[in-house]
């Protein structure tokens, strides 16, 4: 990448982007109230949602719109956006990945103004796409130039950290044991961008039951932290 194009992958992958990520557990929050979870579970817990869910699904769709991008293929994104959707099993799943998406959408014509991301931004605006925080990311990635293999790294680092930071606000690990739990999985994250890089967008899917269970239970709570 270009120096240029580094310093935007730095501030994608940065906890200060406001794209509203930090405040979804994506059912951790349920899980760890209905069962004692020990800290070494945690991160068996992150690299199943890595290896899983994101990677199969989320950065698959992330690498696909990366490559539509390239071909102004707006219409490509759309139809990848609606595919996501329609994987995206529970409301909460769906809405966390919509509203941080549309969010990014709106952020992304500040950041650039490439013709095909403001294009999609634009769509996802009028409600013409849904705006899948994966397809956003993949298309805004191109337009700022950054590599394929670091836009999907991108993304799968952004769930372990999101995970991670949602355990160490529930109390259930310490900020010292969250960053050396990240060093950990640096593995996973490597396999997960393998498995994004083989799949097609027809052999996208998630497979984490128990999660997806404790996040619809999550929905019927009277007090909670996390919006999913």
């Amino acid at each position: 990448m270009t120096r240029a194009a580094f310093l935007f992958a730095l501030q994608l992958g940065d906890s200060a982007l406001p794209t509203g990520r930090f405040s979804h557990s994506y059912g951790l929050e349920e899980l760890l109230a209905q069962e004692t979870v020990a800290e070494d579970a945690v991160v068996e817990l992150v690299e199943s949602v890595v290896l899983h869910v994101v990677a199969p699904l989320d950065a698959v769709a992330l690498a696909e719109a990366h490559r539509l991008a390239a071909l102004a293929d707006v219409e490509g994104l759309r139809r990848v956006d609606r595919a996501v959707t329609a994987r995206k099993l529970t409301p909460s799943s769906r809405h966390a990945s919509t509203a941080c998406g549309r969010r990014l959408a709106v952020l992304s014509q500040s950041l650039t103004s490439d013709e095909t991301c403001d294009r999609f931004a634009e769509d996802v605006a009028a409600g013409r796409s849904d705006g899948n925080l994966a397809v956003v990311e993949g298309a805004l990635a191109c337009a700022l130039a950054i590599d394929l293999e670091e836009a999907i790294l991108l993304e799968l680092r952004g769930t372990a950290v999101a995970l991670l930071s949602a355990a160490l606000r529930l109390g259930k690990i310490s900020a010292l044991r969250a960053q050396a739990m990240l060093a950990a999985l640096v593995p996973t994250l490597t396999e997960g961008l393998e498995i994004a890089l083989r799949l097609s967008v027809d052999e996208m899917r998630s497979v984490a039951p128990e999660l997806d269970i404790a996040a619809m239970s999550h929905g019927r709570r009277d007090a909670r932290i996390f919006a999913t």
